[in-house]
């Protein structure tokens, strides 16, 4: 065989060329947080969805994708409340006690959601 097709063969090799790749490494990928989860966005100054519904123990996850603060603040002010953050920023909160949690931003009062916790 020549040095050229002997060359050609090991780049083959080395670039993964043949029919079924194996790896020792564990899959990567996005994660689920434990307790299950669900989500919602912050954007155009509005919660999406403007209602969610989660099992008792669900971690929530807002995530902020205006370009200007905003605040998660349930309206009873204690059942769950987060600090102003950011664009890319976000807040969690896991849900505990059955029941429909209003809640809205306290910069922007306008922006108004619904919470609704079920038994798990």
């Amino acid at each position: 065989m020549s040095r050229l097709r002997l060359a050609a063969a090991g780049l083959i090799l080395l670039a993964g060329g043949s029919a079924g790749c194996v790896s020792d490494r564990p899959p990567t990928g996005p994660t689920t947080p434990s307790g299950g989860g669900s989500s919602a966005a912050i954007q155009n100054f509005a919660f999406v969805p403007p209602s969610l519904s989660v099992p008792s123990g669900t971690t929530v996850t807002w995530t902020n994708e205006d370009n200007v603060a905003h605040t998660v603040t349930a309206d009873d002010g204690t059942t769950f409340g987060s600090s102003a953050f950011g664009q890319g920023q976000t807040f969690q909160f896991t849900a505990g006690t059955p029941g429909t949690y209003g809640y809205f931003c306290q910069i922007h009062p306008f922006m108004k959601a619904t919470l609704t916790v079920t038994a798990p």
